[in-house]
């Protein structure tokens, strides 16, 4: 720039050349690229001041200079935000046409439990949730829950019983034998053998409130208070 300066300078003023010196570096073409730094930045030459908007020979037209407008502002469309808020679910693509499938079970499951129930029939399908034949009742069960079963065609399928629910069946084990054989375990007897009335510092006997019943208290020492029934 300074030895162009000086080329180009024909006096002391120095600052009104300067603009002409810049624009000619930039739009000087060069001979190893066959173009001027302008036109690898902006695909053109620069423009001199004065010639910055070139001369149109087209008439003007209000109305069809409004429709441009409007055509342009109508295909104006707001860019698509991501929402990251949400969790996306996996739907498979097989889903929709499967037969059979199985449910994941939500509920409490045992060290050993498969997390998934069935395989189950499935009566209708949906959108968002599937109707299955579980045992003898038609349920609703939504999508998330299900997962394809790719059973053997060639083998009869093998449905799922429902899970029971309710009490546990009652107990059939058969009461301990009783007697004095080998087997037999002689009942414990854990009554105190000796009770003490346990005194305060004054001499008086500690006596348990009466709405705890008959029960065997136990001092601040580890000393035996002894039974009390309360008498209505």
């Amino acid at each position: 720039m300074k030895a162009a300066l000086k080329v180009d300078l024909q006096g002391n003023s120095w600052i009104d050349r300067l603009p002409w010196v810049m624009l000619g570096l930039r739009t000087a073409p060069k001979e190893d690229l066959l173009s001027s730094s302008a036109e690898l930045v902006y695909g053109q030459a620069l423009r001199v001041p004065g010639d910055f908007f070139p001369l149109c020979y087209r008439s003007w037209s209000a109305p069809e200079q409004l429709r441009n407008l409007w055509d342009k502002a109508s295909a104006f469309m707001p860019t698509p935000t991501s929402n990251h808020s949400l969790p996306r679910i996996h739907v498979p693509q097989d889903l929709q046409s499967a037969r059979y499938v199985f449910i994941r079970h939500d509920a409490h499951r045992n060290p050993l439990q498969p997390p998934y129930d069935g395989p189950y029939r499935v009566v209708e399908t949906g959108d968002k949730t599937f109707i299955i034949d579980i045992g003898e009742s038609m349920e609703h069960i939504s999508v998330d829950r299900l997962k394809t079963a790719h059973l053997d065609g060639e083998r009869a399928v093998e449905l799922a019983r429902p899970p029971r629910r309710g009490r546990p069946p009652a107990s059939t084990t058969k009461n301990p034998p009783s007697g004095s054989g080998p087997g037999c375990q002689q009942p414990i007897d854990f009554r105190p053998s000796q009770v003490r009335e346990s005194r305060n510092r004054f001499g008086r006997v500690i006596r348990a409130p009466a709405r705890y019943g008959k029960s065997v208290f136990v001092n601040s020492g580890g000393d035996l208070c002894g039974d009390y029934t309360p008498t209505e």
